[in-house]
């Protein structure tokens, strides 16, 4: 016999949730158009409110193509844990092992820079590369051979796993490593590896015509619908929140699915803040209490749960994707901007809803105070 605390979700009260805080961090982000996927154990759920273009009566769906913005970050890691598996690389190799021919990897006094640091954001690179023209397309620039060539005459601002410090820069030069190391291109491994497996047709760097047609247009800061393989590592993939909820289910279990093996890997935090110096540019939705890899853990506080997480934004869009997965509890959410849109409403209302979420059975006092017990 099933515990409380484990009977199943109630369906319609799952549905009731999501509907009432998809219209909640519409109303208050004032976006353009909005989709979001909730998986509640076996239940995945798709709510979307506005329009896919200014002007349009039609709302975004299943199908709309997206940017996932940094939410890339996050195939990042799984690629580079899955060739780990293989024994193609190991995590703190250093990155200098997969540069191209000539090229020069700076140091900290002979410390070098791991692959791991890239994915934590501890390289000691900047967020962005300098340079670059303004107001160009996003995730067009820098290109591969402009990285390297930019890092010939670089200084690291801190010694590699001291600092916490955002970098778009260190998860390009780690797409290009893993290329390196998968011996293919990076969005070839990337489909073998990782979209192809869980039927993400629509997760690519390069958009066909009819994707292009089913593009999102945000009223603030579009960009055009143009191949994105400069930011490989970064921010390039397009994808659609049908996809994106494919990719989520691997991370949370159902009754006919288990977790993923791989994903406990992929999810473990590898620094706590306090054993870094600093930590920038990383406490955007909440206090990042420890970093993974592109993932953020901020642990319970003020009655929400410990919650695993990731932020991205670029060409006109924002996304967030937050979890619970001892509770099998996950949200993705794409939000089109408007001029007066703000992070910060999507990203409580996504907390806040899946701390709703986890009570949601007929165990949910007992639930909620084990949430607060750990």
């Amino acid at each position: 016999m099933q515990s409380q605390a484990q009977k199943t979700p109630d369906p319609l009260l799952a549905s009731e949730l999501v509907n009432r805080y998809a219209d909640n961090i519409f109303y208050n982000t004032k976006a353009s158009g909005m989709a979001i996927v909730a998986i509640d154990a076996n239940q995945r759920i798709f709510a979307s409110r506005g329009v896919v273009r200014p002007g349009s009566k039609q709302p975004p769906a299943k199908d709309s193509l997206i940017r996932i913005a940094s939410l890339s970050k996050l195939m990042s890691s799984e690629l580079m844990v899955k060739l780990a598996e293989e024994g193609r690389l190991k995590l703190d190799d250093p990155l200098s092992k997969y540069a191209p021919a000539g090229a020069r990897v700076p140091t900290w006094n002979g410390q070098p820079i791991r692959l791991i640091n890239l994915a934590t954001h501890t390289s000691g690179l900047p967020r962005e590369q300098p340079g670059g023209k303004a107001m160009r397309p996003v995730f067009t620039w820098p290109t591969n051979s402009q990285r390297w060539a930019w890092l010939r005459t670089a200084q690291l601002k801190s010694a590699p796993g001291q600092v916490a410090s955002y970098s778009n820069l260190a998860f390009d030069l780690l797409g290009d490593a893993l290329a390196k190391a998968g011996g293919k291109p990076y969005p070839t491994l990337l489909q073998e590896k990782v979209t192809r497996p869980l039927g993400m047709k629509d997760t690519t760097f390069t958009p066909s015509p009819d994707q292009c047609a089913r593009l999102i247009i945000p009223a603030k800061n579009p960009s055009p619908c143009n191949n994105s393989l400069a930011a490989i590592g970064s921010g390039g993939v397009y994808s659609t929140p049908d996809d994106m909820g494919r990719w989520m289910q691997q991370f949370l279990s159902s009754d006919v699915q288990a977790r993923s093996s791989h994903v406990d890997r992929l999810q473990t935090m590898i620094y706590q803040r306090s054993q870094l110096t600093k930590v920038e540019g990383m406490d955007v939705p909440g206090r990042a209490d420890a970093l993974g890899m592109g993932w953020v853990y901020m642990a319970p506080r003020e009655g929400r749960p410990g919650i695993i997480e990731k932020t991205g934004g670029g060409g006109g869009f924002i996304t967030y994707m937050a979890m619970v997965p001892q509770y099998s509890v996950g949200v993705f959410i794409v939000v089109a901007r408007s001029n007066e849109t703000r992070f910060t409403p999507m990203s409580d209302g996504v907390n806040n809803l899946l701390t709703e979420m986890i009570g949601n059975t007929s165990g949910s006092a007992q639930l909620a105070a084990s949430i607060m017990a750990n």
